[in-house]
């Protein structure tokens, strides 16, 4: 993400954290950026003022604790997320490429601070580069879209100028971090490109789309200030160093939302079953009722209570396409697959709650709801209320 955490070109040269600075550290005798701070008998025009006696005894000397930079915890969370990602059933590899790569980013910004050492300084810059096309082709892959080996431009690019001319790599960065937010911000995922997501939860994935777009810019944003910032006073103030926090939030934020959308997808099947409907390419309302007829078939034999239930699995158990059964349902219902399958759903969770005494957890779960949030939103829709009170007021009547 932003690339001022990340890049040791013309701003990160700038930002010479000082080594070992982390959490719970006292901090030296230096600002940020490592320029001497003035001594405290200096009056504010520059004038010496006279030294003051202590007013107490010196404090006893404390034992520092040990130095643990923030980037380093960062990277162990991040770590944990994708130790998290990689046991689950159906592993998406750009998504968990992605949560990988900020886990090295953000440990490359902690070897910086702590070690400042040389190589570091040119691996940040490249696989900085690395994130937004791989960020743009982890979205653009749930289309269906294979993966181009033209994503290598940018970190190519930046190796190239790192020997030839590095001064410009802070703008062709801010340049590509910039492009692929708005690619990203204008891609379109329709409902057959979403046929592997758990139904219910495709609103996951389309925040997290927004989500890292928006990071992409705003890292842009970041560094474009910072730079002028350096430009303007000669790098005196302590901006690079607020650019590296920010570039860690950053990267935790678009990793954390990568993380959450991959978690989501739990079909990688994408291929289409054999089509059992007529092939006539031309819809026809007879042709969408057969649809219809053999999707709702399915989800009354018990389909919809499936936690991990996604487009492609209705496909697959109708063994019609993901794309004929999304444009059926919304010919004939009006309505998305999701609304279709949340309907079955809440139906079953009014009964439960009407005619048993389970809680609302357990009702949730048989109803095929895998999270509160989902399970409310989609019980307010349809009953106006929520579970809690719907059973309360059923009671009472």
């Amino acid at each position: 993400m932003p690339r001022h955490a990340v890049v040791p070109g013309q701003i990160a040269r700038s930002a010479r954290l000082t080594p070992g600075a982390g959490l719970w550290t006292k901090p030296p005798k230096s600002n940020t950026l490592g320029h001497a701070v003035r001594d405290t008998r200096e009056s504010a025009f520059g004038r010496e003022a006279p030294a003051l006696p202590p007013l107490s005894p010196p404090a006893r000397k404390i034992r520092p604790m040990p130095s643990i930079p923030l980037p380093f915890i960062v990277t162990a969370v991040l770590l944990g997320l994708l130790a998290r990602m990689l046991g689950a059933q159906r592993k998406q590899p750009l998504f968990l490429l992605f949560v990988a790569l900020c886990a090295l980013q953000t440990g490359l910004v902690g070897l910086r601070w702590s070690l400042d050492l040389s190589w570091v300084k040119f691996v940040q810059p490249v696989s900085a580069a690395c994130l937004p096309p791989l960020a743009f082709a982890a979205f653009d892959g749930l289309r269906g879209r294979k993966v181009s080996a033209r994503i290598l431009f940018w970190p190519v690019s930046v190796v190239v100028l790192w020997f030839v001319l590095p001064v410009a790599i802070d703008a062709v960065l801010i340049t590509e971090f910039v492009v692929f937010g708005l690619l990203i911000l204008r891609l379109k995922l329709p409902d057959t490109a979403l046929s592997q997501i758990r139904i219910g939860d495709e609103w996951t994935v389309g925040r997290a789309r927004y989500g890292v777009a928006i990071l992409l810019i705003l890292s842009a944003l970041v560094d474009t200030i910072v730079a002028l910032d350096l430009a303007g006073r000669a790098g005196t103030t302590a901006a690079p160093a607020i650019a590296a926090m920010m570039g860690l939030i950053l990267v935790a934020l678009a990793a954390a939302l990568f993380g959450r959308a991959g978690e989501t997808i739990v079909d990688s099947d994408v291929a289409p079953p054999p089509d059992k409907t007529q092939a006539d390419s031309t819809p026809s309302e007879e042709v969408d009722q057969d649809i219809l007829a053999l999707v709702e078939t399915a989800l009354e034999a018990g389909l919809y209570r499936d936690h991990d239930l996604t487009l492609q699995r209705i496909a697959r158990r109708t063994g019609i396409t993901a794309r004929k059964i999304s444009h059926a349902v919304n010919r004939g219902h009006g309505t998305t697959v999701t609304d279709l399958v949340n309907g079955y759903r809440v139906r079953e969770a009014m009964r439960l709650l009407r005619d048993s005494d389970l809680p609302v957890t357990q009702v949730m779960l048989d109803a095929g709801f895998q999270t509160k949030s989902n399970f409310n939103r989609a019980f307010r829709a349809t009953a106006g209320q929520t579970p809690t009170a719907y059973r309360r007021s059923e009671s009472a009547g």
